[in-house]
């Protein structure tokens, strides 16, 4: 595969910044854009070479792109996702996957049986800040990890109507929580609440118990006039901050946790020590994410974050809406 032709399909907001960064890839041609609205059509900024579709089927017919990216409504997904992999192209999905399990493991099957690569879009894998963290995390560098706290905020998003704030946010924190862990979700309990949405939640206070032990907290909400995004990792050397739009990590280390005392039976609690702020190289997640999938596809490797990833995290975000309505406890174990 040499220089790989790209489309996107669905000019919305996400859509149309997709569109931005594979139009500045090196190694890339974007080709093509459809979306069935005249008025998104019209307001794309279209560059040379460009040619813009209002049928996405008509679109891949012609071009015949190595990859297209869905980022339509998520109810969407599936149909166009399955249409995509049976033309042999390759296929970038915008998070969340599908709204239900069962979607996504008919995506993650029709693109088996066409033998084309399949990825889900959590651009968050790709924010040098998540990255460094997990890292960290990697080479326990803060010893056993006891919680993640993942704090999402911002102002409520007029276009989203379809999904409440699990779906469409959370699921970049749940999984961020797999990447960094290197574990899944085998308990999970929600408190939710309804207050500018027309239809679904926007407020979600979650609690996640991982195979591994760890804890985890969510705290996102479309309530908030600050927008905020925030990882911390709390562990026996202490906490680690993620600043996910600043691209910055923090070390408060514990000041009790030396070289010679690592045993986690030897714990016995935590006082302030040393913050160390670490140097990150900045780079747009987004950018990232396409240059690892390119990167799979010209090698013949697995996408970097698999359908069954994606499958994982739609799994204990509709665990989370089901326990913010009935106010149970779903509990089970996660074999993906």
């Amino acid at each position: 595969m040499n220089d790989v032709k790209a489309c996107v399909i669905g000019l919305g907001s996400m859509g149309r910044n997709h569109a931005r960064v594979l139009s500045d890839l090196p190694g890339v041609t974007l080709v093509g854009v459809a979306d069935p609205s005249e008025q998104s059509r019209k307001a794309y900024r279209r560059p040379e070479g460009v040619q813009v579709f209002e049928d996405y089927r008509e679109m891949l017919d012609v071009l015949r792109p190595d990859y297209a990216v869905v980022a339509t409504p998520t109810e969407l997904h599936c149909e166009i996702a399955c249409n995509v992999v049976v033309r042999k192209i390759h296929v970038l999905v915008e998070k969340p996957m599908a709204m239900c399990v069962d979607e996504v493991a008919r995506m993650i099957r029709a693109a088996a049986e066409c033998c084309v690569a399949i990825m889900c879009g959590h651009v968050e894998r790709f924010n040098p800040a998540v990255q460094e963290v997990r890292r960290l995390v990697s080479e326990r560098a803060l010893g056993p990890i006891f919680q993640l706290h993942a704090r999402r905020l911002s102002p409520f998003p007029p276009r989203i109507s379809n999904v409440g704030v699990i779906l469409d946010l959370a699921t970049h924190d749940i999984d961020a929580m797999h990447f960094v862990t290197g574990s899944r979700v085998v308990r999970a309990y929600a408190e939710t609440s309804r207050n500018a949405h027309t239809s679904c939640e926007d407020m979600l206070s979650g609690l996640l118990r991982f195979d591994s032990g760890v804890v985890g907290v969510l705290d996102v909400s479309w309530l908030s006039p600050k927008k905020l995004r925030e990882l911390w990792v709390v562990g026996e050397g202490g906490m680690l901050v993620a600043d996910y739009l600043a691209q910055e990590v923090s070390w408060f280390k514990n000041g009790r946790v030396n070289d010679t005392w690592t045993p986690a039976t030897n714990f016995s609690g935590a006082v302030e020590g040393d913050v160390i702020k670490t140097y990150i190289a900045k780079k747009e997640p987004l950018r990232a994410e396409h240059e690892a999938f390119v990167s799979a596809l010209v090698s013949g490797l697995p996408p970097p974050v698999s359908g069954h990833d994606a499958l994982a995290a739609v799994r204990v975000a509709l665990d989370l809406v089901k326990s913010g309505l009935d106010h149970t406890i779903a509990s089970e174990v996660r074999t993906t």
